[in-house]
């Protein structure tokens, strides 16, 4: 059943465009505090990830336009085997695929209705990633279906692992990181949406992938990569990768780009 349309909310800055960044989420994982730290499974996932979308939303200025940036690996994994899907590297799952699907739906459902209740408009990017090169592509299918009688939700619809919304002259772009390095990107962007680039004097660009901040400032595009929320597997754990886990919202004027910051911790939910 598709998603009945819902009273738009009242915003007092139409200028704005808010863009709610989650990546490398990595639902159905299943990490051991001590080995990693912490502990994630399907339940802190589902509670960790709503929670701290709340708390970005609330913390965020009323814009009129917010993106929903599902920046790739929200699956841990891509069919009935927890392995990853080019390399065959094993991966310590929690519970069954058709469970991690249920939870991993649920939450991106909730995230969804959270960003209507506060913003006239919605796009939505669920970006391909390397655990989930697949399941991106249902994903995006899905919530396509799910929201078409819903006028104020965009599902940006790419087969290539690259998308883009012009708010004004801002430009923002996602990839997931796992096909281009970041100094990469900026040539990337412009080559590939060549109209929207001479179109904007204010470019970004939002990668993941990597699991930790870093944000540097090209020739014409600023890049800006995300660390995770999830914690960390045996795998990062043994190989002594640590970041912090934190997500961002960054606002956009449509003259002016980033104006705004904020950031969630999973520690500030409790």
């Amino acid at each position: 059943p598709r998603v009945a349309p819902i009273t738009a909310p009242n915003v007092a800055m139409p200028s704005l465009c808010n863009v709610y960044t989650l990546t490398d989420s990595h639902v159905g994982m299943l990490a051991w505090h001590k080995e990693g730290g912490a502990d994630w499974n399907l339940d802190i996932a589902e509670e960790t990830l709503t929670g701290c979308f709340a708390a970005m939303v609330k913390a965020s200025p009323s814009a009129e336009t917010c993106v929903v940036a599902q920046l790739g690996d929200w699956m841990h994994y891509d069919g009935h085997v927890a392995q990853t899907p080019m390399h065959k590297h094993p991966l310590d799952a929690d519970g069954r695929f058709g469970k991690m699907v249920r939870v991993a739906v649920r939450i991106l459902r909730r995230i969804i209705d959270m960003a209507l209740a506060k913003h006239r408009k919605v796009v939505v990017v669920m970006a391909e990633g390397n655990h989930d090169m697949a399941s991106s592509v249902w994903l995006r299918a899905m919530f396509s279906a799910l929201y078409e009688n819903e006028p104020r939700v965009e599902v940006i619809d790419s087969e290539l692992p690259y998308y883009v919304y012009q708010h004004g002259e801002t430009m923002l772009g996602w990839h997931h990181g796992h096909l281009q390095k970041n100094g990469q990107l900026p040539l990337t962007f412009a080559a590939q949406f060549p109209k929207i680039w001479g179109n904007t004097t204010k470019r970004y660009c939002h990668t993941g992938h990597r699991h930790h901040v870093e944000e540097k400032e090209h020739s014409g595009m600023t890049v800006i990569q995300h660390p995770t929320l999830a914690a960390r597997d045996a795998y990062a754990a043994r190989g002594g990768w640590i970041a912090e886990r934190q997500v961002t919202s960054i606002t956009y004027s449509d003259k002016f780009g980033e104006v705004a910051r904020n950031t969630v911790t999973p520690e500030m939910l409790a």
